[in-house]
């Protein structure tokens, strides 16, 4: 086996990774989301994938997720071969998509032990995690509350309370902070970051805002299913030193 694919203090390792989406009215071109991507992520740090809309970002977190196959190329997820054992990642990893399935009936406290349920996370264990999640996240004085009366911020706290009920080894968060307050956004990545600091967990995170990717240990720049760049923010900062960008608006 290729010495790559042993790399045991990568989260994640790609190979020639392609995603190609056919297209349902064969009149339409196929969609190529990823182009041929060769990135090996390191465990235990926050790992930012950055770009517009339509970059990829998505695609490719869903891939680690296991909710997509490759269409080529080759994927580890902490060791595992996604294609040969999705679930084997799955039982290991959690994902917080855009938008999160709260059950917005359900008080804070009911979300939380619905999602240990499903996870088959141990009774015994239950009542400590719940507490620490409920302390980072500061929502212990609303776990009475129904979730559908919490702002935009709690909910997403919330969610993130909910994926990690867990104790993943890996968690992927798709653009977190996007529709939240400023506050919100910024207690939310205080969490990350002690998350990573704390319980040495590892994170990928996507976003399109770059005030956010410098507070990631790595960051790779995605546009149109490649990536442009990678390294550390302030590496990628040192390459555009002095650089200017003149942009037409559209006619």
């Amino acid at each position: 086996m290729n010495d790559l694919l042993n790399h045991t203090s990568d989260v994640v390792i790609t190979q020639n990774l392609r995603q190609v989406f056919r297209a349902e009215n064969k009149k339409m071109p196929d969609i190529c989301a990823l182009q041929d991507l060769n990135i090996q992520i390191r465990s235990g740090q926050l790992t930012a994938l950055v770009g517009p809309d339509g970059a990829g970002k998505t695609t490719f977190l869903r891939l680690i997720a296991g909710l997509y196959q490759p269409t080529s190329g080759s994927l580890q997820v902490l060791g595992i071969d996604i294609c040969q054992n999705p679930q084997a990642v799955q039982n290991r990893i959690s994902y917080m998509p855009q938008r999160f399935g709260l059950y917005e009936d359900l008080t804070v406290q009911e979300n939380l032990d619905l999602y240990a349920d499903l996870h088959g996370v141990p009774l015994e264990i239950r009542k400590q995690r719940f507490a620490r999640l409920l302390e980072i996240t500061d929502l212990s004085k609303f776990t009475q509350r129904p979730a559908g009366n919490l702002s935009g911020g709690m909910k997403q706290k919330l969610g993130l309370a909910c994926t990690l009920v867990r104790s993943p080894e890996l968690l992927l968060l798709d653009e977190p902070s996007v529709g939240v307050d400023p506050l919100s956004r910024r207690d939310l990545w205080l969490i990350i970051e002690q998350l990573v600091k704390e319980e040495n967990l590892s994170v990928i995170i996507s976003t399109a805002y770059m005030d956010e990717a410098e507070r990631c240990a790595e960051v790779y720049v995605m546009y149109d299913g490649k990536i442009l760049q990678q390294g550390t923010p302030q590496y990628l900062s040192e390459q555009v030193r002095g650089l200017t960008w003149q942009v037409k608006p559209p006619e």
